[in-house]
């Protein structure tokens, strides 16, 4: 499959200008379309960036870009953010400390209120069955007592 000139632009990394250049040149071998567009065979492709190399000012002998004001300025830049973000988990790796300790003590309270109200409500019973056996005796209870 053919390649219009935007795609390999796009390929290639290079401005469609430098493309068209090359083309108008002769440097790569192209047909174009009913439409009048370039139509570039993929293996023309690498053959033309094989034979003219990337050239980057920024790159060193190495193939990597050299250190500039402007990475050094982002490499900054990263470093405190990924230190902000460090700061910020252990923060969230605290808070979650706490908050798991609340629910532990409010879990604690709960059982201890559940537990405290069993008690209290056994005790109401308790007492409204001995009120009621009192009221129950009758007349000659009452009278002998």
């Amino acid at each position: 499959m053919k390649l219009t000139l935007g795609q390999a632009a796009k390929t290639a990394k290079r401005s469609k200008g430098t493309l068209s250049k090359a083309l108008n040149s002769g440097g790569i071998s192209a047909e174009k379309d009913d439409k009048g567009r370039w139509q570039i065979d993929p293996s023309e492709l690498s053959r033309w960036m094989s034979a003219n190399p990337f050239s980057n000012s920024l790159e060193n002998r190495s193939g990597t870009p050299e250190e500039t004001h402007e990475n050094s300025a982002l490499g900054v830049e990263v470093k405190m953010l990924r230190e902000r973000i460090d700061a910020m988990t252990v923060e969230r790796d605290r808070e979650r400390g706490q908050l798991v300790d609340q629910i532990e003590d409010l879990r604690a309270r709960l059982d201890g209120a559940e537990s405290e109200r069993v008690r209290l409500n056994a005790l109401l019973t308790n007492q409204r069955e001995k009120s009621e056996t009192q009221i129950k005796r009758g007349f000659w209870g009452r009278l002998l007592n």
